[in-house]
């Protein structure tokens, strides 16, 4: 890959941040959750989370479907 094509492919991939597809850390999703980061890596089973390898993923649009179906107080 040439030095312009991959200087190209950062700007890209740093505007990803805002997309609804993006992928999120733990820590952003404990945010979002308000909740601590080990309540995330704990709840795994039961969050829609992606594995990398030993990193876990989550979609943006994953985590807010996942907070409308469990309804008020769950």
């Amino acid at each position: 890959m040439s030095t312009s094509q991959h200087s190209s492919l950062s700007i890209d991939l740093a505007g990803m941040g805002a997309a609804a597809g993006c992928l999120l850390t733990a820590d952003e999703v404990a945010a979002i959750l308000r909740v601590p980061k080990s309540w995330v890596y704990s709840h795994l089973s039961e969050l829609p989370v992606i594995r990398l390898g030993r990193y876990a993923h989550f979609k943006r649009s994953d985590v807010e479907r996942f907070l409308e179906n469990r309804g008020p107080c769950q």
